[in-house]
Parts: structure tokens; C-alpha cells; sequence
């Protein structure tokens, strides 16, 4: 199950590497807010103590659904005053949903939910096939056609992936890649040799099944220190397992953010 949550200003074509410090949290927040408002509190005061660097996805039915929820509004709403972001989630199947279904999907968020700040696609291809590569670089111009503002795309292989899955022919395919999605193994993740070449904002790392530091020899501490020093920009590490990891916030939410706002990181 790959399924996975986003701010900053992004440059149109990823320069060199350079000295972004910022260690920034993106949530799949796949918890009802009416069930779960205590989580999406949670990441209202994430995103005061670290403005602009907390997103959440959003995901009512594995997608936008098929009518604005009052309930969605309210804590998307309620996250960008708070100066988080919040992106809607849209499964591509690994490309195999035509490019008319996922852009229908894609015009209910910004119908449904107008002031969204952009898209997650899940289940994305990560094969050297030229004909995805170019259905996600025209799903990326899409999703930016949708505002004048600064609108993230964020893609997940859940695994490492192609070069061209972020730049192809010189332009823009994701904002974003989550290049590791797993419960296990989390301090062995190691990027591919040609991320190096671009900065940290434009890489995700996802970990789940990590314990508290009180029943383990490692903590969200040491996992956030492995994805920054894999030129990670974007994490979230979280107690929650299978089989949907993402249903509650991390019992230790609090800390993994305290210890983000605390680390003075170097480029």
C-alpha cells in the first residue's frame, strides 16, 4: 500500500544542490476530521511552531470523493491559517488510470475544496518507460494550470526512482519524490547517486512501524538524521503499522516536531 503529505517556494527546474537546511513534515493525515480532531489539531500546532513547513495530505475517499465535506473544509481552513499547507490526495495506479480519470479527480479537489495548495499523486511508476514519464509531466502542468500561486506536486513511488520522474527534457515532472516508504530498515535508506545533484527540498522519506525511543535502541530522532543525511527535505516518521499506517497521527507527533524546530542542521 503506497500511500503518503508541503510548502516552500520551489524552483520550476531543481538547481544544483544547494544549502537548504530546512527539514520540513509532510503528513498522510488519512483520519477523518470529525472522528480524529485531535490530530488535525495536533498539526495546526505543528504548523504554528514551524510555519510554512507542515503539510498534510488530505485524502476523504482514497481521493477527493464525490462532494465537498464541510467537515475537509473546516480543517484546511483551519491548517493554512495556522501557515500549514494541504494538498489532496489522488491514486494514479501506476499510470494505469487514464489521464482523463485522474484529471477529473483532480478538478474536485480544486472545486471542492478551492484554496488546496496542490496534489499527491500515490502509486506512482517508477519503470524507464517513456509513456509514463510524459502522463506524469502532464499531470504536473495540470495541476499547476489550476492557480497562479505556488502549488505543490508531490509524487510516490514509495521506493527509489528515475532521474526523469522528477526532470524530463528540461522541465518539471514532480515538485516533490517520497523515495523511501517502509517499516522496516528506516536507518539503512540510501538514496540513488543522482539525487545528490539536486537539493533536499525536492526528495520525502516515509517511515512507519518506528517505536518510541523507550522500547527501542533508535526514536524518530535517528530516523530524521538518516533522511537528512540522504539529502531528505521532507519526512514524517510514525508508530502507526499496517495494515494502513496512516489512519492515526504518531503518539509522539509533539517530539518528532520539537525536534525538528530544534536540530540546527547543515547544509
Amino acid at each position: 500500500m503506497n500511500l503518503v503529505l508541503v510548502a516552500l517556494t520551489l524552483l520550476v527546474v531543481p538547481s544544483a544542490h544547494a544549502a537548504s537546511t530546512n527539514v520540513n513534515i509532510l503528513v498522510p493525515a488519512y483520519f477523518d476530521p470529525t472522528t480524529s480532531a485531535s490530530a488535525w489539531s495536533a498539526l495546526n500546532s505543528a504548523a504554528s511552531n514551524l510555519p510554512n513547513r507542515v503539510v498534510a495530505i488530505a485524502n476523504p475517499a482514497s481521493g477527493p470523493g464525490t462532494t465537498a465535506q464541510t467537515s475537509y473544509t473546516n480543517v484546511i481552513t483551519s491548517l493554512q491559517s495556522n501557515q500549514g499547507r494541504v494538498v489532496g490526495y489522488v491514486d494514479t495506479s501506476y499510470a494505469t488510470r487514464t489521464l482523463a480519470i485522474v484529471k477529473a479527480d483532480i478538478d474536485s479537489w480544486f472545486s471542492f475544496y478551492p484554496s488546496i495548495n496542490g496534489i499527491f499523486f500515490d502509486q506512482v511508476s517508477n519503470t524507464n518507460d517513456t509513456t509514463k514519464i510524459v502522463y506524469y509531466q502532464t499531470l504536473y502542468n495540470y495541476v499547476k494550470s489550476k492557480s497562479t500561486t505556488s502549488l505543490l506536486v508531490v509524487h510516490n513511488p514509495g521506493t527509489a526512482t528515475l532521474e526523469s520522474y522528477l526532470v524530463y527534457n528540461g522541465a518539471r515532472v514532480a515538485d516533490v519524490i517520497c523515495t523511501f516508504e517502509s517499516g522496516i530498515d528506516g536507518l539503512q535508506w540510501t538514496q540513488a547517486s543522482w539525487t545528490s545533484k539536486y537539493d533536499r527540498s525536492n526528495f520525502y522519506g516515509l517511515f512507519y512501524n518506528v517505536s518510541d525511543i523507550n522500547v527501542a535502541s533508535f526514536d524518530y530522532g535517528d530516523i530524521i538524521d538518516r533522511a537528512y543525511q540522504q539529502n531528505a527535505g521532507w519526512v514524517y516518521v510514525t508508530n502507526d503499522n499496517l495494515p494502513n499506517p496512516w489512519d492515526t497521527i504518531a503518539s509522539y507527533f509533539s517530539g518528532e516536531v520539537s525536534y525538528i524546530q530544534q536540530q540546527n542542521y547543515l547544509p
